[in-house]
């Protein structure tokens, strides 16, 4: 396992090694704004069967994170006005959307569901590593299905041995994780609260119906 200091993470060596690590199918933890994220290449099915088997997981899609809104209208498709004219604003932030794929997503790499959820973290350094490498990241919290999220690196190095690389931005403070907003709906309605959810009730307040 290589561990990376997050402060580090763009530096040439290091970025050169997250970015091999990640084209090789190799499975990353990395801080976001809310939890530890458990990842790798998005476009990969077999990166997503590694995670699902580290997890024992294998019935959901997970979510991906992305480094910029451009990345992210690259993977879905009829976004509606009302994240346009709203929802947008609220980027980078601590919400994953569930958006309608865009048709060129493969159906498997989201278990065939009719939704992809996205996240853009709001760590500025962890959106530039998206970017420049090109490659939108499977987000999701670092642990066994049905055990609560570890935020210790220490411990996800210890606990999760089969990582190939972690990127260690110290201990994080709790955190009920990101708040999910499905916009494939109208209004748009929060499935799960999470960090900030009173954001997205006060912009959804009076949303049309």
């Amino acid at each position: 396992m290589i561990i990376i200091p997050f402060a580090d993470i763009l530096a040439p060596g290091n970025f050169r090694s997250i970015s091999d690590c990640l084209r090789a199918d190799g499975v990353i933890a990395y801080p976001t704004d809310t939890l530890y994220g458990l990842g790798g290449n998005f476009y990969s099915l077999a990166l997503i069967e590694k995670i699902d088997h580290l997890k024992n997981r294998h019935d959901m899609p997970y979510s991906v994170a992305v480094g910029s809104l451009a990345m992210l209208e690259s993977l879905t498709d009829d976004l509606p006005e009302i994240f346009y004219d709203r929802l947008q604003y609220l980027l980078p932030g601590k919400f994953t959307f569930l958006f309608k794929p865009n048709p060129a997503v493969a159906p498997s790499l989201l278990k065939n569901s009719p939704k992809i959820g996205i996240r853009l973290p709001a760590i500025p350094s962890l959106l530039q590593l998206i970017e420049k490498i090109a490659l939108p990241l499977v987000s999701t919290s670092v642990n066994r299905s049905g055990r609560p999220p570890l935020n210790d690196p220490q411990r996800i190095a210890r606990e999760f041995p089969e990582l190939d690389l972690l990127i260690d931005g110290g201990v994080l403070p709790a955190s009920p994780g990101s708040t999910l907003v499905d916009v494939t709906v109208m209004p748009p309605k929060i499935v799960r609260r999470g960090a900030d959810w009173e954001k997205i009730s006060a912009v959804l307040g009076d949303a049309p119906r």
